[in-house]
């Protein structure tokens, strides 16, 4: 009975996330698959007030599929113009993270939240990342990070793929398709790339890599490809519904009376973040006219949100998927490898932070 009622409520909300997604669609909303189903489970969860119960299994493997799409862009070609580019990776990279702590320090002055509370929920890392930090650095406010990190990913997943969509992706250029078509003859394929994505999801999570359901599927699959091994297309509805599973998890975590709580932060909070979105669009403008990247693409590039909607928001305008991959990837292996370790040990060696924080073993690094 009780796996009868599991399927049931499962159902229930595949269904109301997919009403969810159409009505974002006619709308032409951005992310329509995505944002559609996170509205909706929002509106189930705090408008009426009903429990919303999605296996993450279900989710991680949506996230292979969509790691297999933003891996399969991967040629010889654009493997050798990333190479070229590591400079305005870093650039970029140390821009966007510069202006989102700085936006995190102007929250600390005018609300009075701990300075290590703002820096970290501040820093494009991811919110369970941060979250799992802030529970080995007293002194800092999971919940306050929470909210931040949360306000953050909102704020870049709604208001970046609604610039490009309707107010800048007429100055993209549609990159070639690199993936062939679906037809039944791709079916031994497609199953050589599942064997050695599950392969790649273990190994991943054996050596504790940052979401290995998204990013081991987006390397293993660039590599196959280039290795020669072309990534079949897949049927637009399977692309559909693994976004849908993505979202209605991605709503889920959604706490909405804990934004309405702490309004003056979530006020500063959000200024904070569209104000980094409007410079970083400003300097990727400046940058596009004095370099060979397209402004689009430097924009999603560098734009503080997840690889998941970034790289979604770049395959809807045709952007250069592939360097935007690979900036968003750089710029989390920059966040977690040298931001956060820094941001540690400077709170652990200022005056502030000296009480802050005790120890920094067992961080989740």
């Amino acid at each position: 009975m009780g796996m009868k009622n599991s399927v049931r409520d499962y159902l229930t909300v595949f269904l109301w996330s997919c009403v969810g997604g159409s009505f974002f669609y006619l709308l032409h909303m951005p992310l329509p698959w995505t944002l559609g189903p996170l509205a909706t489970v929002v509106v189930l969860q705090a408008g009426l007030k009903r429990r919303v119960r999605w296996p993450i299994t279900i989710r991680n493997t949506a996230m292979v599929v969509l790691g297999y799409i933003m891996g399969s862009p991967f040629t010889p070609e654009t493997g050798y113009q990333i190479l070229h580019q590591l400079p305005l990776m870093l650039f970029l990279t140390l821009t966007s993270v510069g202006l989102c702590l700085s936006g995190g320090y102007a929250v600390y002055r005018f609300t009075g939240i701990g300075l290590g509370t703002s820096l970290l929920g501040s820093l494009p890392g991811g919110l369970s990342q941060m979250a799992m930090v802030c529970e080995n650095i007293e002194g800092t406010d999971p919940a306050a990070v929470t909210l931040m990190q949360t306000l953050r990913v909102l704020a870049v997943v709604f208001i970046v793929p609604f610039l490009v969509l309707h107010g800048l992706a007429d100055q993209v250029d549609p990159v070639s398709k690199t993936m062939t078509h679906f037809t039944i003859n791709n079916v031994p394929v497609l199953a050589l790339f599942a064997v050695c994505l599950s392969g790649a999801v273990y190994l991943g999570k054996r050596i504790k890599m940052s979401n290995p359901y998204l990013l081991a599927p987006v390397v293993v699959t660039a590599a196959l490809v280039l290795n020669g091994i072309h990534a079949p297309a897949l049927p637009p509805a399977v692309i559909a519904v693994a976004q849908i599973c993505v979202g209605i998890r991605m709503g889920m975590a959604i706490n909405v009376e804990s934004l309405v709580e702490q309004k003056k932060a979530f006020v500063a909070s959000f200024l904070s973040i569209v104000l980094v979105i409007g410079a970083i669009l400003g300097i990727d403008y400046l940058l596009a006219k004095y370099s060979s990247i397209d402004f689009i693409t430097a924009f999603i590039s560098s734009a503080p949100g997840g690889l998941t909607e970034m790289g979604l928001t770049a395959m809807m305008v045709h952007a250069d998927l592939s360097a935007v991959v690979a900036f968003q990837i750089f710029r989390l292996m920059f966040v977690l490898m040298v931001a956060l370790p820094l941001i540690k040990w400077w709170l652990c060696r200022s005056t502030a932070g000296k009480r802050c924080c005790i120890e920094l073993t067992n961080s989740g690094e």
